[in-house]
């Protein structure tokens, strides 16, 4: 049976994102843009058939789809409630939910279309609570809002809302849009610490508590800090300094004033300087293909089990640069150097992609 699914997407990676579909299903079309970054997709295969083809090889630039199995046109009142309620009461599969499988509601509201501002006389908050309400009672199942295994999608565009029950593992993400939010903590140094963070549930991988950790690129040295945090002793190689707070953990950093590539000469020239690595983290700011060559060149520092995990800074679209292709070429020399290589595009990355890598 035909499926209508809503995909969601970076902004600058949605072409990418439409792209990379067409391997799932040839014969997919592609439907219209609700806003950046969120568009419709329909397929010959169903919803269950089509995502289970997605979980063998999960994209890398779209980060969350759901099924569309309902809309609902909106008219701006409390009364939206009302027929959001029938709507959810009349999906596809709310019968069959299976009571022991904590339930989430997840509400979007696209609040600007075609340049015109749009005002809601409700919160997301509001429409998840009596939602929620409905799928308990219909149901008996409870709601866990942290860790669903079935979710309720609801995306608003103007006056029209997309509905959709599916199981979490079905979704990509089980986040709104892939959107993974963490609370700032106070020891935070960078940004770069939410992407290692959003890196470690997507590729669903725990450092390792002990050992000894290389971080490439490495200041002000945010993934240096959660390597530290972790238990491992780090190299961190930058030619920058350090954040003053990392020095704290004394014999624990080694900082290696210098850059990435002399480092890398100067440890394979010299044996006794030839290390294990059980981490090898990378987040330099160069061109991927670049990063790629020499992330792969330090594939003989890291340990037979250890886990290596690198950025690939990408360049803005235009007419003649793609930067989904120069993506391809990095990864495909990751491949030369690594058996596992998985790459994602988070929602803490900004102009870039994550890989995960794993020498087999």
């Amino acid at each position: 049976m035909p499926s209508t699914f809503l995909v969601t997407s970076s902004d600058e990676f949605e072409g990418a994102a439409r792209q990379e579909l067409l391997r799932y299903d040839p014969k997919l079309k592609l439907e219209q843009t609700l806003a950046t970054g969120l568009f419709l997709v329909s397929s010959q295969l169903n919803w269950e058939d089509f995502a289970a083809i997605v979980s063998q090889e999960p994209p890398i630039y779209a980060r969350h789809l759901f099924p569309v199995q309902a809309t609902v046109s909106l008219s701006k009142t409390a009364g939206d409630l009302d027929k959001l309620a029938q709507a959810v009461e009349g999906l596809p599969g709310l019968a069959a939910l299976d009571p022991s499988r904590p339930f989430g509601v997840q509400a979007r509201l696209v609040e600007v279309q075609e340049g015109q501002a749009l005002t809601y006389p409700y919160t997301p908050f509001a429409i998840k609570e009596r939602l929620g309400a409905v799928i308990a009672e219909k149901t008996g199942a409870t709601e866990n809002i942290r860790e669903p295994q079935e979710i309720l999608s609801l995306v608003a565009v103007g006056d029209t809302v997309y509905l959709g029950l599916s199981p979490a593992e079905t979704n990509l993400s089980s986040w709104p849009g892939g959107m993974r939010r963490f609370a700032k903590r106070p020891e935070q140094i960078s940004r770069a610490e939410l992407k290692l963070q959003e890196a470690m549930e997507v590729f669903d991988f725990s450092l390792p508590t002990s050992g000894l950790a290389l971080d490439l690129g490495a200041a002000p040295g945010g993934w240096t800090r959660l390597l530290l945090e972790a238990g491992l002793r780090v190299w961190a190689i930058d030619p920058a300094q350090l954040d003053p707070r990392l020095a704290q953990h004394g014999h624990q950093l080694t900082h290696y004033l210098g850059m990435a590539e002399r480092y890398l000469e100067e440890a394979l020239a010299d044996r006794s300087r030839q290390r294990a690595f059980a981490v090898i983290a990378s987040d330099l700011r160069m061109d991927a293909v670049l990063a790629a060559r020499l992330v792969a060149d330090y594939a003989p520092l890291l340990s037979p089990n250890g886990l290596a995990l690198t950025t690939l800074k990408l360049p803005h679209e235009s007419a003649k640069i793609k930067p989904a292709r120069l993506a391809e070429q990095a990864l495909a020399i990751l491949h030369e150097a690594y058996g596992v290589v998985r790459a994602r595009q988070l929602f803490h990355n900004r102009q870039e992609i994550t890989v995960f890598l794993k020498k087999s």
